[in-house]
C-alpha cells in the first residue's frame, strides 16, 4: 500500500484506480517489472502519455539501479468487488434508486459472479418490466471480464414516504435516452446503445453515451508531444457536453469528417479535465448519426401517470373458447421462463394513413401478464378529419363510428397509465411506436418502455414466405378475425408472440 500511496502522491492522484496484481525481479540484468491492475474500459483509454508518466513515477521510487518495465491488466473480482460494481451501477445509472449493500448478494464461483439483488417493492415493479441484465453486463463488461448470472427480486419492504417519496418520478426521469438512426462510424466501433440526455449527464461516468449537434470544433497540438487533439461540444437541445479526443490513435484524418452543425453519437468516459477546468467526455467511439427530435422530451413538460382513467377504461379479456397457450405440440405446458414476473403490452393503430403526420382512428391494446392474456384496451379515436376512402374499405371504420371518439389527448393519457411497468410489443413495431411517440410528446409524457418487434423475432425464428400478421398467423395456426381492426390484430399478435417466445431465444 505504500508503494501505491507514494505512486499517487507524485502523480497527484490521476491514477488512483491502480491496484498491483504483481512485480517480477530479475537479477541479472536488474529488470523489475510492475503489473497494474486497472478498469477494464479505463485500461482501453489509457494514452501513452499517461503510461508514461505511471512509470516515471515508479522509477522515482524505485532504487535507480534497477530498469523498470510497467504492463497493465483488467482489474480481478471477488465477492466484495463484484457488489461494489454493483452498488456503482445503480449510483451511475440510476442514482435515484437506493439499493443499499445489505440488499445484495455477490458470490464469484468458478470466475462467474452470481448476483442476487432484494429490492424493495417499488423499484423491483419498475425493474422487472426492463431489460436490467442486459444494461448491468453491458457495465459490468467495462468493469470485468467475468460472466455475470443477476437475479432480482421483491423484498416486500416499502419506502420511507417520507423521504423517498419524490424519487418514484424521478427513476422515469434518469432513463430518458434519444433515438437516433442513419449511423456512420467515423472512429472507434460502431455504436447500438441509445444515447441519454445530456442533461441527465453527471460529472464522472464510466461508460457515457451521448448525441448531439456540433456546435464547437477546434484542433489543438499538444506541446508536450507534438501529438493533435481535438476539443469540440455538441448540444441535444436538453444542455451541452465538452468532447476531447486523441487523433494518435485512429488518425487525424477521421476526425476531420467531423464539422460544426453535424449531428453526432459518442462513447467515453466521463471526467474532470484538469487543464480545461471542466467535466470532459473523452471519447472512445464517434459516430455520425440522425437525432430524432421528437424522442426529445424536456423535463418540466413531462406529466406523471394519470391516477385514474378516464376517456378508455381496460376490460378484463375472458376467453372460453380460448386454446391452451402452453400445451399445443411437444413444448413444455408451463409458462416460458421468460414470461414469468413481466408483464407485456401488444399494441396496434389503425391510422388514416402510413405517415406519422397522419391522424389515429383506432387504437387497440392487450396486455398479457406471466404469459397470460389478462386485459383488453380498446377505442376509436376522432382524427377531425374525414377518413379516406380507401382506409374505410381496408378498415372497415368509418366517419360516423369516430364522431364522438374521443381525442388522441385523452386516449395517450389513459394508455401511458395501461402501459406503465411493461414492455410494448407490435408487430412492426417502428410504424407503431412513431404514432406513440408523436401524441406521447405532445401531450407531456414520456414512453420509456422497453420496445418488442414481432416481425423481428419472426425473422430470426421462424421461415416464411413473409412476415405479415396473416402469414404467421397461419403458420402457427391462430384464428385471426377482423384483420385490421386494432384489437383483433392486437389479440392475434400477443397469441403470435407468445409462440415466438416459446421456440425463440429471448
Amino acid at each position: 500500500m505504500e508503494f501505491l500511496d507514494e505512486l499517487n502522491k507524485l502523480t497527484n492522484d490521476k491514477f488512483n484506480y491502480l491496484k498491483v496484481s504483481n512485480v517480477e525481479i530479475q537479477k541479472k540484468p536488474p529488470i523489475v517489472t510492475v503489473n497494474f491492475l486497472l478498469p477494464y474500459d479505463i485500461l482501453d483509454s489509457l494514452s501513452e502519455e499517461d503510461k508514461l508518466t505511471i512509470k516515471d513515477a515508479v522509477i522515482n521510487i524505485l532504487p535507480h539501479s534497477m530498469q523498470v518495465e510497467i504492463t497493465f491488466s483488467k482489474s480481478y473480482i471477488n465477492d466484495e468487488v463484484v457488489k461494489r460494481y454493483v452498488l456503482s451501477y445503480f449510483k451511475e445509472k440510476h442514482p435515484t434508486v437506493m439499493i443499499e449493500n445489505s440488499e445484495i448478494d455477490a458470490k464469484v464461483v468458478n470466475g462467474i459472479a452470481f448476483v442476487k439483488i432484494n429490492m424493495k417493492s417499488m423499484f423491483y415493479d419498475y425493474f422487472k418490466s426492463m431489460d436490467l441484465l442486459a444494461s448491468m453486463t453491458n457495465y459490468m463488461s467495462h468493469k470485468m471480464c467475468n460472466e455475470l448470472r443477476l437475479e432480482i427480486s421483491d423484498s416486500k419492504k416499502d419506502l420511507d414516504l417520507d423521504t423517498d417519496l419524490a424519487t418514484e418520478d424521478s427513476i422515469t426521469i434518469i432513463s430518458r435516452r434519444i433515438r437516433t438512426d442513419n449511423h456512420e462510424k467515423i472512429v472507434g466501433k460502431a455504436i447500438s446503445v441509445r444515447p441519454r440526455y445530456i442533461v441527465d449527464s453527471k460529472d464522472t461516468e464510466d461508460n457515457a453515451i451521448y448525441a448531439g449537434e456540433v456546435i464547437e470544433f477546434k484542433r489543438n497540438e499538444s506541446k508536450k508531444t507534438g501529438n493533435s487533439y481535438y476539443v469540440f461540444k455538441i448540444n441535444d437541445g436538453t444542455g451541452s457536453l465538452v468532447c476531447k479526443a486523441f487523433a494518435k490513435y485512429q488518425g487525424e484524418g477521421d476526425y476531420d469528417k467531423i464539422g460544426i452543425g453535424d449531428e453526432i453519437i459518442v462513447t467515453g468516459r466521463k471526467d474532470l479535465d484538469s487543464f480545461l477546468h471542466d467535466s470532459v467526455l473523452l471519447c472512445k467511439d464517434i459516430s455520425k448519426c440522425t437525432i430524432d427530435k421528437s424522442s426529445i422530451i424536456l423535463k418540466e413538460d413531462l406529466k406523471t401517470t394519470p391516477m385514474k382513467y378516464v376517456a378508455v377504461h381496460p376490460e378484463r379479456y375472458v376467453d372460453y373458447i380460448q386454446d391452451d397457450l402452453f400445451s399445443a405440440g411437444t413444448n413444455s405446458s408451463a409458462v416460458p421462463e421468460y414470461l414469468v414476473g413481466k408483464s407485456f403490452v401488444i399494441f396496434d393503430f389503425e391510422t388514416t394513413g402510413l405517415d406519422v403526420s397522419d391522424e389515429v382512428i383506432e387504437l387497440g391494446a392487450v396486455k398479457v401478464v406471466d404469459g397470460v392474456i389478462s386485459e383488453t384496451f380498446s377505442t376509436f379515436v376522432n382524427p377531425h378529419i374525414p377518413i379516406p376512402e380507401k382506409i374505410t374499405e381496408l378498415t372497415s371504420i368509418t366517419d360516423n363510428d369516430v364522431k364522438n371518439a374521443p381525442d388522441m389527448s385523452d386516449v395517450i393519457a389513459d394508455f401511458y397509465k395501461f402501459s406503465e411497468n411493461s414492455v410494448l410489443v407490435a408487430h412492426n413495431a417502428a410504424f407503431d411506436k412513431k404514432f406513440v411517440d408523436k401524441y406521447a410528446k405532445l401531450n407531456g409524457y414520456l414512453f420509456a418502455n422497453r420496445t418488442m418487434d414481432t416481425v423481428e423475432m419472426a425473422r430470426k425464428s421462424v421461415f416464411c414466405k413473409n412476415y405479415k400478421l396473416g402469414t404467421l398467423c397461419e403458420h402457427f395456426g391462430i384464428n385471426l378475425e377482423g384483420a385490421h381492426r386494432a384489437v383483433n390484430d392486437c389479440l392475434a399478435t400477443a397469441k403470435l408472440f407468445i409462440e415466438l417466445v416459446k421456440i425463440g431465444k429471448f
